[in-house]
């Protein structure tokens, strides 16, 4: 029986992709895998739900944070020795130069603060170039989420390509199941959401390329009336101003700022879209893209970075630095209804190969493939 430590550190109320990704691991694993032990090392940030109800799960907590130097590099190590993990898996980029663990596996989802790093906050552009070049050096693999992460870690940093393992996100059940579009209508009354919108989910900040998609939707707003942009995201990791921008471009009047949308309401705000769109900069798989596409909308999104490997040809595919391309494809989305139908059709099937069971099968298989 093997001993596994999973870093859950970035599930708590509020979390983002990456706490997204852990969460589903630690659901998933535990019951794949019984004749192993799963520990979850988790924040006291944590809600008090427990991340999996298996015999062979048990949660760790940990006053520390998610994005954490001194606790990973000085006390973390002891932590794992103390329970004599056999394997270790970041699941957030990092991993501890003394090891702790017989094996360590570190998850690097992108590398847009090498690529881009000017659409990246400085400190934490600094800390996660520094630990990320150690973690592909000290681990006995790699995960990523897109062939695009592969090749950008490899061309960046010189990742060795045979030990990195590329194993895509799953998309949680409850954005293609009947019930989303059902409550739809409650949750936009309960969130205040217009009648008719188009929609975009995730960080309010300029790597997601919010300002021209401000004016793109100025554009649109001018042809297409009754139809109202709804951002809906909490601020990122550096600082933009989404309601000044708003201002800036003079669409107050046909954007809606919602703010951070719970989980519990998502897949019911994201069914009732017209239309979803999603022209972020640099992604490194880019989730909220096929979780739209699950609730049976039609999808606008950025053919760069690993967007349009995920997308495949279920999305309207554009170029994100270009206003008038992503203007024109919202606008032919919305009034075609027949590409809208064909988006939704193939968007439902696409976003069905992504499946949190095989996402947890092929990492179990990498886990494997260590421990032997």
């Amino acid at each position: 029986m093997a001993r596994i430590a999973l870093d859950c550190r970035s599930v708590f109320p509020g979390m983002g992709g990456i706490g997204r990704y852990a969460a589903t691991l630690a659901g998933a694993l535990p019951q794949l895998d019984p004749g192993n032990e799963y520990h979850f090392l988790v924040t006291d940030k944590k809600a008090d739900q427990p991340l999996s109800a298996a015999p062979n799960a048990s949660e760790r907590p940990f006053a520390c944070g998610m994005i954490d130097e001194r606790w990973e590099q000085l006390e973390l190590p002891g932590e794992l020795a103390g329970m004599t993990a056999d394997l270790y898996h970041s699941t957030c980029f990092t991993l501890p130069v003394a090891g702790g663990a017989r094996r360590k596996i570190a998850t690097v989802h992108d590398v847009i603060f090498s690529r881009h790093p000017e659409l990246v906050d400085e400190r934490l552009r600094n800390y996660l170039d520094r630990w990320t070049e150690v973690s592909l050096d000290v681990a006995d693999r790699i995960i990523t989420v897109s062939e695009f992460s592969k090749r950008e870690m490899c061309e960046l940093y010189g990742a060795d390509p045979g030990k990195v393992r590329v194993v895509y996100n799953g998309v949680d059940p409850r954005f293609a199941q009947a019930g989303a579009a059902a409550t739809a209508k409650t949750a936009a009354s309960k969130l205040k959401l217009p009648k008719r919108y188009a929609l975009y989910v995730g960080a309010l900040e300029e790597k997601k390329n919010i300002p021209r998609l401000l004016a793109a939707w100025k554009l649109v707003s001018a042809k297409v009336k009754g139809l109202k942009l709804v951002l809906a995201g909490g601020k990122g990791g550096k600082g933009f101003d989404a309601e000044a921008a708003v201002k800036a471009v003079g669409v107050d009047d046909s954007v809606v700022l919602a703010g951070y949308v719970a989980d519990s309401d998502l897949p019911a705000v994201m069914a009732g879209a017209e239309i979803f769109v999603y022209p972020s900069l640099y992604e490194g798989f880019g989730l909220p893209v096929l979780e739209a596409m699950a609730c049976g909308v039609p999808v606008v999104t950025s053919k760069t970075s690993s967007l349009g490997e995920i997308a495949g040809d279920a999305a309207r595919l554009v170029d994100p630095e270009s206003v008038e391309d992503l203007a024109g494809a919202m606008e032919e989305v919305v009034a075609d209804r027949k590409l809208a139908q064909s988006l939704v059709k193939k968007g439902r099937a696409r976003a069905a190969e992504f499946t949190p069971d095989r996402c947890a099968r092929e990492t179990l298989a990498v886990y494997r493939e260590v421990l032997s």
